[in-house]
C-alpha cells in the first residue's frame, strides 16, 4: 500500500513537524508488527488444527485396538481450527488496511477501533467448548 503521503499542514492548520512524521512511521510499522502477530497466531491455529486431525488418522492406524474412537471427532476439531487460523488472517488484513487508511489521512487523530482481537478470543472459545463437547460426548 506505500507510506502515507507527506502532509505540510496538520488538521488544526499548524505545521507539519518533524515528530509529527515520525510518529506517523512509528504507528505504521506497530501496524506491520500487529500484521505479523496476526499471521504467526493463524498459523499456530492452522497448524494445531492440522495436527489435530493428523492425530485421529493415527489413531485408526492402531487397527481397532483403541475402542470408543471416533475420527470425526477430530477431523471437526481440526478443521474448526483451519477455519479460525483463516479468520484470523482475514481479521488481521482488515485492521491493517483500516489504521493504514487513516495513517494516510491529513491530521490523522487516534480513534478507538472495534476490538477486533476480543472477538476473535470468544471465537476460540466457543470452538474451544464445542471441542469438549466433542471429546465428552461418546457415541
Amino acid at each position: 500500500m506505500g507510506y502515507p503521503p507527506r502532509m505540510d499542514r496538520t488538521q488544526d492548520d499548524r505545521p507539519l513537524t518533524l515528530s509529527d512524521e515520525l510518529a506517523r512511521e512509528r504507528n505504521r510499522e506497530a501496524a506491520d508488527r500487529t500484521l505479523l502477530a496476526w499471521i504467526r497466531t493463524s498459523l499456530a491455529m492452522i497448524s494445531l488444527g492440522f495436527g489435530i486431525e493428523r492425530l485421529g488418522e493415527a489413531v485408526m492406524a492402531f487397527d481397532g485396538r483403541i475402542t470408543h474412537f471416533a475420527t470425526y471427532k477430530t477431523r471437526a476439531a481440526g478443521a474448526a481450527l483451519i477455519l479460525l487460523g483463516v479468520a484470523a488472517t482475514l481479521a488481521g488484513l482488515w485492521e491493517h488496511r483500516q489504521v493504514v487508511a487513516e495513517l494516510a489521512k491529513p491530521g490523522f487523530r487516534y480513534t478507538d477501533r472495534a476490538p477486533i482481537a476480543r472477538y476473535l478470543a470468544i471465537v476460540v472459545v466457543l470452538v474451544g467448548m464445542a471441542a469438549m463437547g466433542l471429546v465428552l460426548v461418546r457415541f
